[in-house]
């Protein structure tokens, strides 16, 4: 589904050149539950950013379902409807109800009408327990419903992959269980998910495997059991040493 070949992402600052990404190279198939780990700063976000054109690579290529996301004549519009993302603060509107929130994007790329997108909205709000907050502003929500919402927003689309950018990280410890919840349910219905997350419980529940990350670099491409469990990385027993 996902193809990344030799892919680099550099930024300048001043005379120096940070080099974010180092030469990625990994296949993501459909219906893989795809969880990125490792410390702060290794390339992580980045890295999922670029999967979804947010940021664009220094080179390399990425092909989704065969066809260059890299390349000019990419249509970004299109792109984003197949690749969704989850942010990590939301980043819903204060000004819009959360129906308005959720139906926006689909209402203004004309994928559904106004009605439709309300319907689809409010099955996809009670699936995750926020029907009732349907025309609540998000101010009125707690972190973890706002997650949610986001969650929904993505969902709408109709994507075949989301992207979710360390999803419970803004969040209160209490709130992190609900949304890693929403989570487990996405993958249980067979989305293609890739997650940058350090919550474990997540990873060892619901991924089908695990890419650690270190330097820009993938130094570990294993299944969870055998990441947690038979590990002969050094560098990455360290840093599940930390963790669980």
């Amino acid at each position: 589904m996902i193809s990344v070949k030799n892919l680099y992402k550099e930024f300048h600052q001043g005379d120096k050149v940070l080099r974010i990404l180092n030469g990625i190279n990994v296949n993501i198939e459909k219906g893989e539950k795809v969880a990125i780990i490792g410390p702060s700063g290794s390339g992580k976000s980045t890295f999922l950013r670029c999967l979804n054109g947010l940021e664009i690579p220094t080179s390399g290529e990425i092909e989704f379902e065969g066809k260059s996301i890299t390349g000019k004549k990419c249509n970004m519009d299109e792109l984003r409807k197949d690749i969704g993302m989850v942010f990590q603060h939301f980043n819903l509107f204060p000004h819009l109800t959360i129906l308005k929130n959720i139906t926006l994007a689909p209402v203004t790329l004309k994928m559904y009408s106004q009605r439709d997108a309300e319907k689809i909205g409010l099955s996809l709000l009670e699936k995750v327990d926020l029907k009732d907050k349907a025309f609540e502003y998000p101010a009125r929500l707690s972190g973890g419903q706002k997650q949610r919402v986001a969650i929904v927003r993505s969902l709408i689309m109709n994507p075949k992959v989301i992207l979710f950018d360390e999803p419970t990280s803004a969040l209160d410890p209490e709130m992190i269980k609900e949304v890693i919840s929403v989570m487990a349910d996405i993958a249980k219905r067979g989305m293609t998910m890739v997650v940058v997350t350090h919550e474990m419980s997540f990873v060892k529940s619901a991924a089908s495997r695990v890419l650690f990350m270190d330097n820009g670099k993938i130094i570990a491409d294993e299944s969870p059991r055998e990441l947690f469990n038979n590990c002969q990385n050094v560098r990455v027993s360290k840093f599940l040493s930390k963790l669980v």
